[in-house]
């Protein structure tokens, strides 16, 4: 190990410690190495990624003045050295470059805040694949140019508007009518690789940051025990909140990832709090045409001094929400426990949440990177525990491990079965025990035994029975109509029960409005002040699992 590398690992070392020594020689580390010019990919991404921790945790203004100042020369360096920018790319890190293939709505958005930053770079799928699928989201009078060798696409797209091949391709599929799923299912069949170049530093307004500087970390791991928090919600500006947008999608773009309520949210939907420690939570809902039917999909993303450290998505029912956490690799070995239970206060204080669920693929099932980080005992340490006895019991004899044996860690192998079971905390025994995944088994379930698998015949049947029965007039307009589609063959599961019950018609036909065109939270505390549907679905759900 060369003498660079020795002190960029020091700094690793000491970036989560405080002390007045500590913090000394923190700033010896940041000086020198400040001075040195960094040559390999490996220690200008953990320079890059010290620097942001220590932004994010700070020991005093000296170390967060001189973390900022060091920052800003290092993306100066890269931006001024072509073959710096070249071994970084596919990094995230600013003035560097990343190649991939994202969701059609961030490509669109992407092009539009950033049109000289983002460019078409190549396509997955073969000539073939491509006409096919844009004869099938063109026109029908229009794709017939493309049928039967009359013309090939890229002939055919320097007629339609746009300046290049990207903005042509983006028109076509932004000017289809078809379902705005099944748009993305055929964008991304393409497999449309863009270049995109980071050409600014990640952060909040300085309006939205006041720095926090630490004397220590929070390392207790304390259980949820109730939903009170600190928090102060705060009337975001129209520019604010688009650049919580912006912070938001960029930092996943940055790490290759995408969720739908931080991809399909917009500015009125946008809600944020301050809290202690200069942590601040924007939590975010989806435009009506992405909405689930019958949860609310939500989103959420952590600054800690106005840089995006986390984020995740909780999937609401009643007072039930199916929840994650994803902190970036640059922030951890932080406060991850503490800002997990921020997450679960403010969600249930907002959202009037009594239970907590954590699905599979959060806990590491087909995740390497949720065991990598052992992301299982950040869960146990909040006070989920699994809902499967056999893995119930496995985590009791690891926690037993690890506090009698001193350096003791769960092997990978272990916290791969733990990843087969989803994991929950209950605040209220009165909370509802059911969600998505569970009605979804719940809908299978009844199609194969009373409509023997046919789902056309099942929902044309019942949508029509639903309509009637519940007097919709509007029920042809597409948003309304596919949550009517979702919904009727559950509720008509229990048709005598439900044609006997007038009043919980009349709030199912509310309900339904507010999810087509209101406001998600609206439809959140509209399904918690209906117990009738509360019991009518735990009778559905009992029954069919």
């Amino acid at each position: 190990m060369n003498k660079t590398d020795e002190l960029l690992s020091q700094l690793f070392s000491l970036r989560n410690q405080y002390g007045e020594k500590i913090t000394t020689r923190k700033l010896n580390l940041l000086t020198t190495l400040s001075n040195e010019k960094l040559k390999t990919k490996k220690a200008i991404q953990l320079w890059y990624e010290n620097l942001l921790f220590l932004l994010a945790y700070p020991d005093n203004r000296s170390v967060y003045q001189l973390a900022s100042l060091a920052l800003e020369q290092l993306e100066g360096y890269i931006q001024s050295h072509e073959n710096i920018k070249t071994r970084l790319f596919n990094s995230g890190i600013t003035n560097t470059r990343l190649c991939a293939a994202f969701g059609f709505e961030i490509v669109k958005w992407l092009r539009k805040k950033y049109p000289n930053e983002v460019s078409l770079s190549s396509f997955e799928a073969d000539e073939g694949t491509i006409q096919s699928i844009l004869s099938a989201v063109m026109p029908k009078v229009e794709s017939e140019i493309l049928q039967d060798g009359n013309s090939d696409w890229k002939l055919w797209l320097k007629f339609k508007k746009g300046k290049d091949m990207l903005d042509k391709l983006i028109a076509i599929f932004d000017e289809s009518d078809i379902r705005p799923e099944v748009k993305d299912e055929l964008w991304s069949a393409i497999g449309i690789n863009v270049e995109i170049n980071f050409s600014s530093h990640l952060s909040l307004p300085p309006s939205l940051i006041t720095p926090y500087y630490h004397h220590s970390l929070v390392r207790k791991k304390s259980v949820l025990k109730s939903n009170d928090i600190k928090a102060t919600k705060v009337v975001l500006t129209e520019g604010q909140a688009e650049r919580v947008i912006e912070c938001g999608r960029m930092i996943l773009v940055r790490h290759l990832r995408e969720i739908d309520p931080i991809s399909f949210t917009a500015v009125p939907l946008i809600t944020y709090y301050r809290l202690p420690r200069g942590l601040s939570i924007a939590l975010m809902g989806m435009i009506p045409e992405r909405r689930h039917p019958i949860d609310s999909y939500m989103g959420y993303v952590v600054f800690k001094n106005g840089l995006p450290v986390a984020y995740a998505g909780s999937w609401i029912l009643f007072d039930s929400g199916r929840i994650g956490l994803n902190i970036f690799p640059a922030y951890r070995g932080g406060e991850s426990q503490y800002i997990f239970q921020q997450v679960l206060k403010l969600h249930g204080t907002v959202y009037h949440l009594n239970r907590f669920t954590v699905d599979p693929y959060q806990i590491g099932k087909d995740n390497s990177d949720g065991i990598k980080s052992g992301a299982f005992w950040t869960y146990y340490h909040a006070g989920f525990r699994p809902i499967r006895q056999q893995q119930k019991q496995i985590s009791e004899t690891e926690a037993s491990k690890i506090k009698s044996t001193k350096g003791y860690r769960t092997p990978t192998a272990i916290l791969e079965k733990l990843a087969d079971s989803r994991m929950e905390i209950v605040l209220k025994k009165t909370a509802v025990t059911f969600d998505a995944t569970d009605i979804s088994l719940v809908y299978a379930r009844i199609l194969k035994e009373q409509w023997n698998n046919d789902r056309k015949l099942a929902e044309g049947v019942l949508f029509t029975k639903l309509v009637k029965l519940l007097q919709i007039k509007n029920y042809q307009e597409e948003k309304l109509k596919f949550i009517l589609k979702n919904w009727c063959v559950l509720l008509l599961s229990r048709e005598e029960k439900l044609r006997r019950n007038k009043k919980l018609n009349t709030m199912l036909k509310d309900l339904f409005e507010i999810k087509a065109r209101g406001a998600e939270e609206d439809y959140i505390s509209g399904l918690q002040r209906n117990p009738e549907l509360k019991r009518l679905l735990e009778e559905i759900v009992k029954e069919n699992i």
